[in-house]
């Protein structure tokens, strides 16, 4: 999942996380990153977290924003 997600567009990237559905692609993004081996609790921690509505809401938000600035996912995504 997470490299189909970064191979797409800066466009589709943000369409995917829009604050509707976003919290919960942000959320299974990160879990899955753990998953295929990044190993970082803090990412299975923040994956977990993200999917609760108001802190996903929150964090889909942040997301975009730095994938328009950085062209990645990149807080708390290590």
């Amino acid at each position: 999942m997470n490299k189909w997600f970064d191979k797409q567009s800066k466009a589709v990237r943000v369409v995917l996380l829009f604050p509707i559905w976003g919290w919960i692609f942000a959320g299974l993004y990160r879990i899955f990153k753990y998953l295929n081996g990044s190993k970082n609790t803090v990412t299975l921690v923040a994956g977990v977290l993200f999917i609760v509505p108001v802190i996903g809401l929150v964090g889909s938000i942040v997301d975009i924003i730095t994938t328009i600035s950085d062209d990645k996912i990149s807080v708390l995504a290590d």
